[in-house]
């Protein structure tokens, strides 16, 4: 059947089936906090408005997140949209209402038919100097470095926003800071980062390319705040970590990194494509020359004398994870964006790239119980308080590596655990307003009293009072005989008392690409791919078999810097 045929079949089937116009259709579902009332208004086959009727979702997050989404889906006219990340279960509450309402009412969108929206496929092509694929933090980091040296420089995300990733992340940065943690009488060097990072990944990381991680995450630190961002005045470790190292952004999450680097690039004369896919790399005698891309069914093809990849990873695709590791299957929650779903890693491989560490999927220990997110939690219990069972008991050294701390959670009844802190947690208004928030978002339980903390916990009390006096007296002492934790630093006896229900989501595939230290990637015989470098979570090699917390800021980074000046520089 030709695609006009196609079109008009499709048409003529549509034309039918909302011949009634303006139908008005309601839906009950089951939400976060309770049932959503949902009502849809058609006009033919168009959605003209979405309404809640009826809703128990938090103010803060779940209407904010379904605002938000609504708005989104009468834009593009389709269901076929992005849960918002720390709101999925108040998304999936709206598509599944609007779903609902779609079937009984047998109304078909025309975004969810490509037959309708494909356009003639005219091939619009473009040159540049550098072209860059993927909108995230790394090959945000690489456009900017790559027009720093005059050349200019095209930037193609497949998503309608950049971000990525690192969009969501906690956003915190691993740097030696000798100033700074002298403040705190911390000490630490560049060797004892190598050291945690590289042993910490199990050795199964490339030693030269932990080194340049470690040795050059200060310089990436000053290029952020040489561009505007700005840190807070702390320094802290992060989970899997015993050194403190961490360094805070001021909103303490990737939003402030993104707008930085994006007015960057906007400084830079960065061009920018949004919603451009690319799905193949343009060759000539076996080196790299550009990257074919579709957008609106549309071809453009962005040439450039070098291309780097920054696509991410594949946290999101449940199929190819379980390629590489059967055991993470889709009931595993993910924290990742749903774009997240290795398109770069497939097309290297279509021109005989080779792959590194790819069975090494990192799953983050301490997300919501929820929606496996990480932004409705508390962060830093590495040195701010314990772990618990549901029965009040430790199982393990809080500031073990994620990749155990992981495994650990997952062994305990029901596979959730929770983090305990005091009032100390909170070191100034910004965490305390965020405290606040999880509380009234019901994330978080507060108590004045242990008993009343273990009480809303359904623990029994004596269980939980003797766990906190036995890890306040490995704190006296400096020595945890039970779990032989190093981080010992405060003690919990500071009213009043949180805790916050945590478990497991896959959060990051540490396996990609392979590069050198040039960020060049390496053919399957360990031969240069000429015209190809890659940075960011899209590349093997950095972090071994597991992620030292706080690392992956600095792999964006110092990794985009290289991969965008030798994409400028290198011919």
């Amino acid at each position: 059947m030709s695609k006009l045929i196609k079109k008009i079949v499709v048409l003529m089937m549509l034309i039918t089936l909302n011949a009634c116009q303006n139908k008005q259709n309601i839906a009950i579902v089951k939400g976060y906090q309770g049932d959503i009332k949902i009502e849809a208004n058609f006009d033919g086959n168009r959605i003209e408005s979405i309404n809640i009727l009826e809703s128990h979702e938090t103010k803060e997050v779940g209407e904010h997140a379904i605002k938000q989404l609504i708005d989104t889906i009468i834009e593009q006219q389709s269901l076929d949209v992005d849960v918002i990340s720390g709101a999925t279960e108040s998304s999936k509450a709206l598509l599944n209402g609007l779903q609902s309402i779609l079937d009984k009412s047998n109304v078909v969108l025309c975004g969810n038919h490509d037959d309708l929206n494909e356009k003639l496929e005219d091939t619009y092509e473009y040159n540049y100097d550098v072209v860059v694929i993927g909108g995230g933090g790394a090959g945000l980091t690489a456009a900017i470095s790559a027009a720093k040296e005059g050349k200019k420089v095209a930037l193609v995300e497949k998503t309608e926003a950049i971000g990525g990733n690192t969009l969501i992340a906690t956003a915190m940065y691993n740097c030696v800071d000798p100033e700074l943690q002298q403040k705190y009488g911390i000490e630490d060097s560049e060797e004892l980062f190598f050291e945690e990072t590289y042993f910490g990944g199990h050795q199964k990381g490339k030693e030269e390319l932990v080194r340049i991680l470690t040795s050059e995450a200060d310089e990436g630190l000053q290029f952020l705040k040489d561009l505007g961002l700005e840190f807070k005045p702390i320094i802290d470790n992060c989970l899997g970590g015993q050194h403190a190292r961490g360094h805070f952004s001021k909103a303490g999450n990737g939003t402030d990194y993104i707008q930085v680097l994006g007015e960057a690039c906007e400084k830079y004369n960065v061009d920018i494509y949004l919603n451009t896919k690319a799905q193949s790399f343009i060759t000539k005698d076996n080196e790299v020359i550009g990257v074919e891309t579709v957008r609106n069914g549309e071809i453009f093809n962005y040439y450039g004398n070098n291309v780097v990849l920054a696509t991410g990873g594949f946290g999101y695709n449940v199929e190819m994870r379980m390629k590489y590791n059967q055991n993470l299957t889709g009931d595993l929650l993910c924290s990742n964006t749903s774009s997240t779903l290795g398109d770069g890693i497939v097309m290297a491989e279509e021109i005989n790239a080779s792959l590194i560490n790819m069975e090494y999927i990192e799953l983050y220990p301490m997300a919501d119980v929820y929606d496996g997110g990480l932004h409705n939690s508390i962060p830093n219990v590495i040195s701010k308080g314990i772990l618990v069972n549901k029965h009040g008991q430790r199982f393990i050294e809080e500031d073990a590596g994620r990749d155990e701390l992981a495994t650990a959670i997952q062994a305990q009844e029901d596979g959730f655990v929770y983090s305990i802190v005091d009032d100390d947690y909170s070191r100034d208004d910004e965490e305390r307003e965020f405290l606040q928030g999880l509380i009234l978002m019901g994330h978080v339980k507060k108590a004045d009293t242990i008993e009343e903390l273990a009480e809303l916990l359904d623990m029994n009390p004596n269980v939980l009072k003797k766990t906190i006096a036995d890890y306040n007296y490995a704190v006296e002492c400096k020595n945890d005989s039970q779990f032989h934790r190093l981080t010992l630093d405060n003690k919990i006896d500071n009213p009043p008392y949180y805790a916050n229900a945590k478990t497991v989501t896959v959060h990051q595939t540490l396996g990609g690409v392979e590069i050198n230290e040039n960020t060049q990637v390496l053919d399957k015989k360990g031969n240069i791919i000429k015209g190809l470098f890659a940075c960011g979570e899209v590349t093997g090699g950095i972090h071994g078999a597991n992620r030292l917390g706080g690392n992956s800021f600095p792999d964006s980074i110092v990794f985009g810097r290289i991969a965008g000046r030798n994409a400028a520089l290198m011919q």
